[in-house]
């Protein structure tokens, strides 16, 4: 049977109803919709497909396009829900910035990266300077992809968490969604761990905290859509309901055909991504720096 592929679990949720084994509950605050699910281990995996854990989605809206007020905004409720799932103890945190940075819709991590206040050097190079400064310690990479590195990035990032043993793991990656108005109006945060490339057909080692030795934060913001998924998803908005064996006969075909593997993204994707970065990145260092967004224009700009 022809799955509709999406990494959202608000999606999942969506359309598998009841059946999902998800329960959410729905908040608006500074006009952003908040959707809280939560999937429990067992039952709730198998009927969702799923890791358990939290699964927080925040509806932003085409942000790129407001006013930059919109995005601060934005970037200060996002730091909030991060707050929630990073872990408040003393220690470093671990930032990866997933994806391929030579792939716009899959260059959110590596973008966002560029944009964080790391810190961990200086506790070693300079402690006067790190302890006046009252920062907390960062550490942050961009492993890049299999095809540049020849190394699986959970490779990667378990040898450096290995290293300087993180309290946290934070991973930034792009996502696949099952509707074009998602694309980037969407974030998604989790502590559930991430399969990167597994919206998109490239399933990788899954990160997660039983292999990472650490506490897992994903952050992921859909860029792309499954042409395919998108293709069904035209077809019963415009025929309404269809049989279940002309559904199927539809779905093979698609699954079969070349739009199997074709994946939709927004022509501005340039744009998208450059802002989603900035607006994730200045979400990090307000949640673990606890910077304002003045302090956070002074230090990076």
């Amino acid at each position: 049977m022809f799955e509709k592929r999406t990494d959202l679990a608000l999606e999942v949720k969506e359309l598998r109803g009841e059946e999902s084994g998800i329960t959410a509950k729905e908040e608006t605050l500074n006009g952003i919709k908040i959707t809280r699910a939560e999937i429990l281990s067992g039952e709730g995996e198998r009927l969702s497909g799923k890791k358990a854990g939290i699964y927080t989605t925040l509806e932003i809206g085409r942000f790129w396009q407001e006013e930059r007020s919109r995005a601060c905004v934005i970037s200060q409720q996002l730091s909030r829900e991060l707050c929630a799932l990073v872990p408040d103890e003393s220690g470093c945190v671990l930032i990866a910035g997933l994806g391929n940075d030579a792939i716009t819709a899959d260059s959110i991590g590596p973008k966002a990266v560029k944009r964080l206040l790391v810190t961990r050097h200086l506790q070693e190079l300079d402690p006067s300077l790190y302890k006046t400064a009252g920062f907390e310690c960062v550490a942050a990479i961009a492993p890049g992809v299999l095809g540049q590195t020849g190394i699986e990035s959970a490779e990667i990032i378990k040898s450096v968490a290995e290293n300087i043993k993180p309290k946290c793991i934070i991973l930034i990656d792009a996502l696949a969604s099952r509707r074009l108005e998602r694309l980037a109006t969407t974030i998604q945060i989790s502590n559930s761990g991430i399969s990167p490339g597994s919206g998109v057909s490239n399933k990788r080692r899954e990160l997660n905290a039983e292999y990472l030795g650490a506490p897992v934060v994903s952050i992921g913001v859909p860029t792309v859509v499954d042409a395919a998924t998108l293709a069904l998803d035209v077809l019963e908005d415009e025929l309404g309901e269809i049989s279940a064996e002309r559904f199927e006969q539809i779905a093979k075909s698609l699954a079969t055909g070349s739009e199997s593997t074709m994946f939709v993204t927004p022509k501005e994707s340039d744009v998208i991504t450059e802002a989603a970065a900035k607006l994730i990145a200045d979400a990090l260092n307000m949640a673990i720096h606890k910077m304002s967004p003045n302090e956070i224009n002074e230090f990076i700009g």
